[in-house]
């Protein structure tokens, strides 16, 4: 699957992209699946239109659209997913990590809290980066028609808190693996 992050930000991410698509590469891999990333050239910043100026976050399905409108409805052969270190939400929700939109081959990764900092702890770029890498897998896991699992330790395990980021690992399930595989083969 053609695959294609765009950084949304500079900070916190161009430092750490590449190494995220070898880590994305390598869960997918596992999962006897293959991707095959991209890395867009320079940084997309969401609209303005976006910005919740109330809430001081992005509204991530504003940014999706927008995603779509820019890309994914030019190119019908990739998937976008876009990284960046800002904060987001949805209706009903005060904050997300991420957000998928399959119907329309695009995904975001929110980073601003997955970094330690942002809780108060010591800086752990180790953790970012991990923290950013599963999410990135859990939303491109969307993309391919993934759900959410009840295997705790499963990527695509629901995350309503950073500790349950942690909790999770960066792999498929055996179930969602064999979803993954066989959605693959059907689409290629």
């Amino acid at each position: 699957m053609e695959t294609v992050f765009i950084p949304f930000t500079r900070y916190l991410v161009d430092d750490f992209i590449d190494e995220w698509a070898k880590l994305v590469n390598d869960s997918y891999l596992r999962a006897g699946a293959s991707v095959h990333i991209l890395i867009w050239p320079r940084v997309e910043s969401p609209p303005i239109k976006c910005f919740n100026f109330n809430r001081a976050q992005y509204h991530s399905t504003c940014i999706l659209s927008w995603l779509y409108e820019v890309l994914a409805s030019r190119v019908s052969t990739y998937y976008f997913i876009g990284i960046g270190y800002i904060d987001a939400y949805v209706e009903r929700l005060n904050f997300v990590f991420g957000e998928a939109a399959p119907g329309m081959r695009v995904a975001a990764v929110y980073t601003k809290r997955l970094l330690p900092q942002f809780y108060g702890y010591e800086p752990n770029y180790n953790l970012y980066y991990e923290r950013v890498a599963k999410e990135i897998v859990h939303e491109l896991g969307h993309l391919f028609n993934l759900s959410h699992c009840i295997d705790r330790k499963c990527v695509m395990s629901f995350s309503n808190s950073v500790n349950e980021v942690d909790l999770k690992s960066r792999f498929f399930c055996s179930k969602c693996s064999r979803s993954l595989v066989s959605y693959m083969s059907k689409t290629k």
